[in-house]
């Protein structure tokens, strides 16, 4: 449906983007997710039309729109600005998308009411921006960018500067209109959240180079590298060099002896280990079981679902788990934490 191919764009020295290429199919939610400065939005205004490739090409329904101009790509956009027309009314900025795109009158009528239908605002349409709220204004900038039935949407990060609150409804709000529309969509975000709830498929992208393209799922769980672990979710980190036991791939890190998942694993690699804070237990007594090491505990954060703590080890190193909500326990309390070899991530 859409394919960016080799796609390379220089600010003079300056490579922002470099050789990057994905596919998104008919109906896929694709986001694209990384830090700032890591070349999300640079890609997604070239899918536009916005801003020229120095490299590579774009396609779009099979047709290369590489050279086209914005008018010419069938492509609706919504910004974290909204970019709504404040002396304009709620109806009139719907309109005003449909006229451009050289809709009849009648056409148009019926097509903004439609719009405000699907996007929950059927009684809104005489407000003016200023008068809505900022989950209000951002489903009429949706709003307005569906109403011409474009063959792509992109939406450059839509949810920033909403609450938390907010931002969760607006995600499954978002996912719900996605869904039913059917419509393809391109997201951009440095928020995992957004990318990990939203997603059928995650481009990660550093330094302008895509780290891994796969499913938020393997994103999350089998990180291609130390940057995608670090980036997409909390972990404890280990470092260390494989050694054999008995058949058993182990590190050792300082004084801690970590099992391994793959016994298959060279030895003499140097290896940097993750656990992810929900796949350690934590508990005031040893039980005896592999990969389990005594902390303090510096830190415990209720968040309402469950408790995230962040506990000191013996060398110095710090973990941090997930438990039970408001749990039993208090800042400098010895405390164990374990972790099965099979939720380890290597790289």
């Amino acid at each position: 449906m859409l394919e960016v191919d080799s796609f390379t764009k220089y600010y003079g020295e300056l490579c922002a983007v470099e050789d990057l290429s994905f596919r998104i199919e008919e109906g896929e939610f694709v986001t694209l997710l990384g830090p700032s400065g890591c070349g999300k939005s640079t890609t997604l205004h070239a899918i536009a039309g916005l801003v020229e490739p120095t490299d590579g090409r774009i396609r779009l329904r099979g047709t290369d729109v590489t050279d086209l101009p914005p008018e010419k790509r069938n492509i609706g956009m919504a910004f974290q600005s909204t970019a709504l027309f404040p002396h304009m009314t709620v109806r009139e900025n719907i309109a005003y998308g449909l006229k451009m795109h050289g809709y009849s009158a009648a056409d148009v009528e019926d097509r903004v009411e439609e719009s405000l239908e699907l996007v929950d605002m059927p009684d809104h349409g005489d407000h003016k921006p200023g008068e809505l709220s900022g989950g209000q204004q951002q489903r009429v900038s949706l709003a307005r960018s569906l109403a011409y039935e474009p063959d792509i949407l992109l939406l450059d990060e839509p949810l920033t500067g909403l609450d938390r609150v907010l931002r969760e409804e607006m995600r499954g709000w978002l996912n719900r209109i996605q869904r039913e529309v059917n419509v393809t969509t391109l997201y951009v975000t440095h928020d995992q959240e957004d990318a990990l709830s939203m997603s059928d498929t995650v481009v990660v992208l550093n330094d302008g180079q895509a780290q891994q393209i796969d499913s938020p799922e393997r994103i999350y769980e089998s990180p291609a590298n130390p940057f995608v672990a670090e980036f997409v979710g909390k972990s404890t980190q280990f470092t260390g060099t494989v050694t054999h036991e008995n058949g058993q791939a182990v590190v050792y890190n300082d004084e801690k002896r970590i099992t391994l998942p793959d016994s298959s694993i060279d030895d003499d690699q140097s290896v940097s280990l993750y656990v992810r804070p929900e796949d350690i237990e934590v508990s005031p007594e040893p039980m005896g079981a592999e990969n389990e090491f005594r902390g303090i505990i510096t830190d415990i954060a209720n968040l309402g679902n469950r408790a995230e703590l962040s506990a000191t080890l013996e060398d110095g190193s710090t973990a941090l788990a997930h438990t039970t909500r408001f749990p039993d326990i208090d800042v400098d309390d010895d405390i164990f934490l374990r972790f099965p070899a099979e939720r380890v991530i290597v790289l």
